[in-house]
């Protein structure tokens, strides 16, 4: 049995029912005040259905694609933003259950769904979460609640409706932390009538998958839908020594979400989500190990080699990542009508909790001697409200034309928890007395040296260890306000402003235990610390937007973004501990245009960022280096079509050219490669994990057949340039640009009841790198993580 409490502290409990009952009493004077008539009711921004038709100019035209960028339901088209939208069939026919798979149809993201940090970025732009005391540089939004952390991603692809990706900073409507970009995860909400379905899928190399959702209308105003998944995967990276495979995962995860209709003007949606999953891990491979190493590495299991693109690896430690979340909101909207000289006015207040626990233990050496181990434990909770009331006017105090407007305030706690310990194994004095152990130790050392040999000593169990403890509280508070002005029958402005501030608190612990072996060879400090740093933030955005006709619409903006700065949650010794804020400026221009009689959109946005103080971690095996360099900057161009060029052919594509560089960074940290140096000037260079080029490619054939059915025939295909995956730059992990190629076979009738789906992703089997970093213990040696293998999948789904 499943037990969820949600705890919430009584002074934020105080506050968060003060505000919720100041929030309702405006809309029930309204109410009051309101006309005899009942007034219609408005289909509210979040209560945004799947993507739909509208009435076409022409058959054969687009269909209109509805978005909730601006926090209020509007057609892309509409939209002075750089989207680009994934819908769920898109996803599921493509075999695409990962968070990971967006970057394969939306240019210019990039996510790595890592079971324990997942890695987030935008435009060339992210923020490494191994380190917890870094928040994530792309917000991430579940069902319009704002998650504060990156780990919930793995945990809620099922039963989607859409997945939206804003380019580009979007600190005005959704705050901090949002300096890159913002996902917003959208969920099927209930109906008013008795609905289901369900999703069976097969795959080689071993996947099962079940999902399903049923929506059941309770009485007149109250539907519920309930929806779960349960998912088998085995990994890729085949583990010689432990005979599993690595990554290999079993995830569950259930929702359900309540939608009352309490009358004309009300609507309250709650929704309560949990997931658990467990991964064996890590998939991680030795790479271009030094002779030294790879020889000690060999005396334990002879398969031992160091090609990081084979998918095989010997680590001896049963390494695991188990995690499980929660996450709960609730919705109140309120219609409240025409409302102090406004049209079309509504309240809405998001309510929600969401919190995670993850217990991770793996093998940082890599190898199937038993020399170092990790043990990292997490736990997050967070609570938060915000009160938005929104609507139009018919002008601006009398100035001008039309005005949609968006108020908001915004209040949000959280509670970390983290420890990130360093433990000793039963090999670590054979190796100590090895080649490779004095090369490690730094000591002037052939590869051939005459310890080789000598046998290896007798496993001898240490108790040794290094723990790193920290937690942290964190308070924030914002108000906002955003508008479009029309100023004349085609010019618009628009208009807004956030103001932000935000309290936090960290206690460290850095312990030894045993002989401080461990502490020694990584260079850390028993210490203790208290810190507390406060910020405040200013945001604000402002454009013009011109519509020269319904199918063709122009924008230029300026906004600023902003991430919090903190605290090294990694920290060896008492040094380094905290970092600054980051703050982007960030100029965009665009167009968006409907052609061929809303046969094609094309939508295109170029764009240039500066950021200040930008926040960098390296990561450095058993320990993180952290920083802020002076600058970067980001620029480029984006692209997104759609063009149904016959009935029966169609395209979609999104495609990105840009540069992701450092302007000015002097004292960056040395490459591994480089030797004894200890910096470098990376300035002019570039960022990791930012290709200039990337793009997707859909060519979509619909072919009737008899019997009232219907094949489609679809090709995925993806691009991404030559990239770094690591912070230094060192040249090991740099991988040259790559094609990825998938495609799907989906036979369905014209009523929509089933569909039968083949599908593979990356078909001609590509291995290139993912990851790399420096090896934790071996000297002059690399870890590296590869992309997934091939897959191919086939699907049943039924639809009643």
């Amino acid at each position: 049995m499943i037990r969820y409490e949600t705890h919430w502290p009584a002074s934020r409990l105080t506050a968060l029912a003060a505000a919720l009952a100041a929030a309702l009493a405006g809309p029930a004077a309204a109410q009051e005040a309101a006309p005899a008539e009942p007034l219609p009711t408005i289909a509210l921004p979040e209560d945004t259905p799947p993507p739909v038709a509208v009435d076409a100019p022409e058959a054969g035209a687009l269909e209109e694609v509805i978005v909730t960028a601006q926090k209020r339901k509007q057609s892309l088209q509409d939209v002075p933003v750089s989207v680009g939208v994934v819908s769920a069939d898109t996803l599921s026919e493509s075999a695409s259950f990962d968070a990971g798979s967006i970057e394969n149809f939306v240019a210019n993201v990039q996510i790595d769904a890592d079971p324990q940090g997942p890695v987030v970025g935008i435009r060339g732009f992210s923020t490494e979460t191994d380190n917890v005391g870094f928040e994530p540089a792309v917000g991430i939004v579940i069902d319009q609640l704002a998650i504060g952390r990156s780990e919930f991603v793995p945990d809620g692809l099922f039963d989607l409706d859409r997945v939206e990706v804003l380019r580009g900073p979007q600190g005005t409507l959704f705050g901090k932390n949002t300096i890159a970009g913002v996902i917003n995860f959208i969920t099927r909400e209930p109906e008013d009538r008795f609905t289901g379905d369900l999703m069976l899928t097969g795959a080689d190399p071993l996947q099962r998958r079940a999902e399903a959702g049923v929506t059941v209308p309770i009485i007149d105003g109250l539907s519920a839908r309930a929806a779960g998944v349960y998912w088998k995967k085995d990994g890729d990276v085949e583990n010689s020594t432990l005979n599993r495979k690595e990554n290999s995962f079993v995830q569950k995860a259930g929702r359900l979400k309540l939608e009352a209709t309490p009358g004309e003007r009300w609507k309250i949606s709650l929704s309560s989500q949990l997931s658990d999953t467990s991964v064996d891990y890590n998939n991680w491979q030795l790479y271009a190990a030094s002779a030294a190493a790879l020889s000690f590495a060999q005396d334990y299991d002879a398969s031992a080699e160091d090609n990081p693109l084979d998918a095989h690896t010997t680590q001896n430690t049963p390494g695991y990542v188990n995690r499980h979340s929660n996450l709960s909101r609730g919705v109140i909207e309120y219609d409240a009508g025409d409302w102090l000289g406004s049209h079309d006015v509504s309240f809405t207040t998001v309510l929600g909790h969401a919190g995670f626990s993850i217990r991770s233990y793996f093998d940082i050496d890599t190898s199937a001697a038993d020399i170092i181990n990790t043990r990292f434990n997490v736990d997050y909770q967070q609570n938060s409200i915000e009160f938005r009331p929104s609507g139009k006017a018919d002008s601006l105090f009398g100035l001008g034309g039309g005005v949609d407007w968006t108020l908001g305030l915004y209040a949000y706690g959280a509670d970390l928890d983290s420890h990130l310990d360093t433990l000793a194994g039963d090999n670590l004095l054979s190796f100590a007395a090895s080649c490779a152990g004095l090369q490690a130790l730094g000591l002037p050392t052939r590869d051939d040296c005459l310890l080789n040999a000598l046998p290896h000593l007798p496993a001898i169990p240490l108790n040794d260890q290094l723990l790193r403890g920290f937690s942290q509280t964190t308070e924030s508070y914002a108000a906002f306000g955003q508008m479009t002005w029309k100023l004349g029958e085609h010019l618009s402005t628009i208009a807004g402003l956030r103001y932000g501030w935000e309290k936090k608190r960290a206690d460290f612990d850095t312990r030894k235990v045993g002989l401080g072996l461990v502490a020694a060879v990584v260079g850390a400090d028993t210490f203790t610390e208290h810190l507390e740093r406060q910020e405040t933030d200013i945001s604000p955005k402002l454009g013009f937007q011109y519509e020269w006709s319904r199918e063709l619409m122009g924008f230029a903006t300026y906004t600023r973004g902003y991430k919090g700065g903190g605290f090294n949650a990694t920290a060896d010794n008492a040094d380094n501990l905290s970092f600054k804020p980051e703050k982007a400026s960030a100029w965009e221009a665009g167009v968006k245009s409907r052609w061929l009689d809303r046969r094609l959109t094309l939508n295109a946005t170029v764009y240039y960022t500066q950021v200040d103080d930008l926040q960098t971690v390296d990561n450095q095996g058993t320990s993180f280096q952290i920083g802020n360099a002076a600058t970067a900057h980001l620029e480029g161009v984006e692209l997104e079509t759609q063009w149904r060029a016959l009935r029966w052919l169609q395209f979609v594509s999104s495609l990105a050219y840009g540069r992701a560089e450092y302007g000015s960074y002097k004292n960056a940290p040395a490459a591994q490669e480089d030797g004894d140096a200890e910096t470098q000037d990376l300035s002019g260079k570039t960022l990791s994990h930012a290709p200039k080029l990337s793009g997707a490619l859909s060519p979509i054939v619909t072919v009737p057949l008899p019997a009232s059915l219907s094949l489609k025939l679809a090709a995925d295909l993806s691009y991404r340039s030559g990239q770094y995956s690591s912070v230094d730059l060192d040249s090991h992990s740099h991988q040259d640009g790559y094609w990825l190629v998938g495609g799907r076979v989906v036979l369905l009738p014209d009523s929509g009841s089933w569909s039968f789906v083949v599908s593979g992703n990356n078909l001609t089997n590509e291995r290139a790198l993912d990851l790399v970093f420096d090896h934790a213990v071996f000297a002059n040696s690399y870890v590296a993580q590869q992309i997934p293998l091939r897959s191919v999948a086939a699907s049943i789904q039924y639809n009643w």
